[in-house]
């Protein structure tokens, strides 16, 4: 018996057929990719905010966006739609631009070009 997830989890994937194995894969893959993208427009937002000389709570103020949630999107860990982005952006006279990328499994580093612009 496993004494920690951990080594459940891994008991469990020993098990896994090679398509399973493989499901798994490309999706940890793209869950990777996707906190990736979250944390570098996180970054993005808090440089616009921190430019413009204002708090989470002044830019909640401007935009009527909960400060928590600010917060939550500048740590990465918010999940904001286009109308609380393009709020955002407007405020803090930003704009939000969609650009091809090279695929986020072959180059990291493409993904700066996602940023809020």
């Amino acid at each position: 018996m496993s004494n920690n997830f951990k080594e459940l989890a891994e008991s469990l994937k020993a098990e896994w057929d090679d398509d399973t194995r493989q499901v798994y894969e490309a999706a940890s893959e793209e869950f990777a990719a996707e906190v990736v993208e979250r944390a570098d427009l996180g970054v993005a937002l808090a440089a616009a905010r921190k430019e413009r000389a204002l708090t989470q709570s002044a830019l909640a103020e401007l935009t009527g966006i909960q400060q928590a949630e600010i917060s939550r999107i500048e740590r990465g860990i918010g999940n904001p739609t286009a109308t609380t982005l393009l709020r955002l952006a407007t405020a803090l006279g930003q704009r939000l631009t969609l650009a091809p990328i090279q695929d986020h499994r072959t180059n990291q580093a493409s993904m700066s070009s996602r940023k809020m612009k």
